[in-house]
């Protein structure tokens, strides 16, 4: 396998390389693993960013031949550097593209030549002397590049350089349309007979200005572009540009990963120039009907395959939004993606309480093991795995039969990152643009979903701390029993229920006897045993349904709704079990004190104008006089 590490590889350019690449590495006997971000990295504080450049920490390099890198397309020099010191480690093979990073090889698209050769077309070829450039970014490479070509040409035909010949549209399509307006309705200069551009973007965004403004391209003015993008042969007049030689530098570059593997050393520079193609924007080739109708057919096509690929992010996104759990993923991969050939492996915590894999970012991004949620290798399904990172796809040895690329997407959100996506679609363009598509929709449908599952877990945890705080609300931490509050709320509840019915309030104050002795003298341990242990009497010798609680320090209550005239057996009943249950208790505790406690009984009718505070005070009444009766048998 050949490694190679680009962004964006769903762009004409990328796509055209890895095409006309993958061709010779076939022929060679090779096979490519294509590691893509599906942003192209030029922000270095965006976020998101971050978690697509992780994908360059899934690289095996101990499964590769050599690694082919982009380094112009990855932009961020800390995701360079990843890469070389990786290969490196590992002995790898480095080859660069466009900028020298170190490796045995670095192969470049002659820029400059090419574009020179394009001024001089429109120059010499078409007797152009008023002309003017378009130009990219200012101080960018391959935008000066471009701009000393100009002059070259300038000067090879006498024609003064005037630094007012060049405007810099930034390589797209809001800047060029500002310096048109500066030029042409600002500062009202005069048409010349040819504007030449950096790149194809631009020069689209001019013929559409000069005729939206009444002029004719070529007849009134010529206007060429350079990097041969698709949207230019569309374009009416179809546009003169120039196109890299991706086949001739797909071959080069494998000739120079065949010598190295043979013990060979490479040129370590190698430059492929640019091919002209003439069209109508500059008059080589006349406008024909056939050809307009070609251009519209297949702008047409293109747009409704993007509507397609809309709709299918939109129905991807709805899908996993409505998932409960995150097994649910491989019938909506099932039922959206038609891939021939998808391997979708996530941390093994990413969706696990409580953290959810939180800390999966940079260089902490992929787990050890790696969960396999869905696996289908050229339409046939596998099942659901466990593997190492290192073997994120499980049987390799299914894609490496086929001869197309086998795509690395990673899975993220912002800068966490889920885990990694593996395609391997036919080498066509509108598949890696559904590739691109799906990816878009995986990635923010899958992020929503992570949060409703940490907000679900949030909420479970809430609601399980408020039944805590509930519980503390109206219960009594030491003993368990309800508190003052509780007991008020749940006798409430009982009163609503029965109300009506024949029934009577019993109500008993109990206190335990001598808690400030057993404090004094024994410690507060052994003070709050006395405490719980007069509690535990109180639930073992009531019914469940009846109300205990502990009101504070020694106080506690017990409160029954009890058929009317059954109050003094329900009393009797419980003051015998009562008072036997202690004497047990204190004949096997072998403690130094006895637990004891005094009690008051007292009932009334349950009625709607119930007076609880006056039940409990004739209960307490009651209740002191038994602890003073009982003071006087101990004397």
């Amino acid at each position: 396998m050949i490694g190679v590490c680009l962004s964006t590889i769903q762009k004409e350019d990328r796509f055209y390389f890895i095409e006309a690449l993958n061709k010779h590495a076939v022929e060679a006997g090779f096979r490519l693993m294509v590691f893509n971000s599906c942003s192209d990295l030029y922000e270095k504080v965006n976020s998101s960013n971050a978690g697509e450049a992780q994908v360059f920490r899934l690289i095996p390099y101990e499964k590769l031949a050599a690694m082919i890198v982009f380094p112009c397309l990855i932009w961020q020099r800390e995701y360079i550097n990843l890469i070389v010191r990786g290969c490196r480690k590992h002995g790898v093979p480095l080859i660069s593209i466009d900028e020298d990073i170190g490796g045995r090889a670095v192969f470049s698209f002659g820029y400059a030549n090419s574009f020179e050769e394009m001024c001089q077309h429109v120059i010499r070829g078409h007797g152009a002397r008023r002309v003017k450039f378009m130009a990219g970014v200012k101080d960018n490479r391959f935008s000066e590049e471009r701009a000393d070509a100009f002059r070259r040409a300038l000067a090879s035909n006498g024609i003064p350089f005037d630094q007012d010949m060049i405007g810099y549209g930034d390589f797209w399509a809001g800047p060029t349309t500002e310096v048109l307006i500066r030029w042409f309705e600002t500062e009202k200069q005069p048409l010349p007979q040819a504007i030449i551009c950096a790149n194809d973007t631009m020069a689209i965004t001019v013929s559409n200005y000069l005729q939206d403004k009444g002029w004719s391209v070529p007849e009134d003015c010529i206007v060429t572009g350079f990097d041969g993008i698709m949207q230019a042969d569309f374009h009416i007049p179809q546009l003169t540009t120039c196109r890299q030689d991706y086949d001739t530098m797909g071959s080069r570059v494998m000739e120079a990963i065949q010598t190295i593997l043979s013990g060979g050393e490479p040129e370590k520079e190698t430059v492929v120039d640019f091919s002209l193609r003439p069209a109508a924007s500059c008059g080589c080739v006349p406008m024909s009907a056939r050809r307009i109708n070609h251009a519209v057919n297949a702008m047409y096509d293109r747009l409704y395959r993007s509507q397609e690929r809309q709709t299918l992010m939109c129905g991807v996104q709805s899908s996993i939004s409505k998932m409960s759990d995150i097994s649910e993923l491989p019938s909506v991969i099932i039922d959206k993606f038609m891939f021939a050939t998808n391997i979708f492996a996530v941390n093994s915590d990413i969706f696990e309480a409580p953290d959810f894999g939180a800390y999966h970012k940079h260089e902490n991004s992929f787990s050890d093991e790696m969960n396999i949620l869905y696996q289908r290798y050229n339409w046939q399904e596998y099942p659901t795995c466990k593997c190492s990172r290192s073997d994120f796809i499980p049987h390799l040895d299914l894609l490496l039969e086929r001869e197309e690329p086998i795509l690395v997407c990673a899975v993220h959100f912002f800068d966490l990152v889920f885990g990694c996506c593996v395609f391997q679609p036919s080498i066509d363009f509108d598949e890696y643009e559904k590739m691109h598509t799906s990816m878009t929709a995986i990635n923010s449908s899958l992020g929503a979903f992570h949060g409703q599952l940490q907000i679900r877990s949030i909420n479970r945890q809430l609601m399980t701390v408020n039944d805590k705080l509930e519980e503390l609300y109206v219960h009594d931490d030491m003993t368990g029993l309800l508190n003052r509050r509780g007991f008020y709320l749940l006798l409430k509840h009982h009163q609503d229920e029965l109300l009506g019915e024949p029934m009577s309030v019993a109500f008993i104050s109990a206190d335990l006897d001598g808690l400030k002795h057993i404090n004094d003298t024994y410690g507060h341990i052994e003070g709050d045993n006395a405490i719980t242990t007069v509690a535990k009497a109180l639930t073992a010798c009531t019914r469940a349904s009846d109300i205990c609680a502990r009101f504070g320090g020694d106080e506690f209550a017990v409160c029954a709704l009890i058929p009317s005239g059954t109050e003094d057996s329900y009393f009797e009943r419980f003051r015998t079990s009562f008072h036997e249950y202690l004497e047990k208790y204190n004949a096997a505790s072998g403690l130094p004190y006895q637990v004891e406690s005094s009690i008051g009984c007292y009932s009334v009718p349950l009625s709607a104008e119930l007076d609880l505070d006056s039940v409990i005070k004739r209960a307490d009444d009651l209740m002191y006089a038994d602890k003073t009766a009982r003071k006087k048998r101990r004397s």
